[in-house]
């Protein structure tokens, strides 16, 4: 059973994403002729979402590792990938007529694709959402880049670092959703 705590956490971070997202978006791609919202709102709303999601993410390390609760994940990512090939492997080579025992090639497909869901969930709360932290603050205060770096103009890579992972997150974000249509959406309300 998943603690209210984190079902709470998984929600704000949830909403928190999605207005970064949405105001990437827009900060990314507007111009004089095509503008989904004010460029200085979403800037605004941008900078404070993205200072809160840093804030819930250390709020979730922390209350994670003092209550135990990273010893499930630590339980998830043992043995992750042999069973993602296990699955996989059945999904390409066939699994067993109807009528005999063994899962359904249904079963097998949600059970793989649910693996994937858990190494991806793992790799964006342990690589993802901290790059998208420490390119938001470097972006945050540009003044304390150098210079160049590679050869660009200082803030450039990081900036293009901080698209490209959000771009990530933003693809993790829909896989996600859609995971959550097949496993139902009521683990996450319910805690099972």
């Amino acid at each position: 059973m998943t603690p209210g705590w984190v079902r709470l956490w998984h929600w704000a971070i949830a909403i928190l994403f999605v207005i970064l997202v949405f105001t990437g978006v827009v900060l990314t791609y507007s111009s004089s002729r095509f503008v989904l919202m004010d460029y200085g709102l979403a800037d605004t709303l941008h900078q404070v979402t993205g200072i809160l999601f840093s804030i819930l993410v250390v709020v979730f390390a922390v209350a994670a590792a003092m209550t135990g609760y990273w010893r499930r994940y630590q339980r998830r990512w043992q043995n992750l990938s042999a069973r993602i090939r296990r699955f996989g492997g059945y999904l390409v080579r066939g699994v067993p007529e109807a009528g005999t025992e063994g899962p359904s090639r249904l079963e097998l497909s949600r059970g793989f694709l649910i693996l994937i869901q858990q190494w991806l969930s793992i790799l964006s709360l342990m690589v993802l959402s901290p790059l998208l932290i420490v390119t938001g603050l470097v972006l945050f205060y540009p003044e304390l880049l150098p210079e160049q770096v590679a050869g660009l103009g200082g803030i450039w890579p990081f900036a293009l670092a901080h698209y490209w992972v959000g771009l990530i997150g933003a693809l993790f974000l829909l896989f996600h959703v859609y995971i959550g249509t097949i496993a139902g959406f009521k683990r996450m309300i319910r805690g099972r």
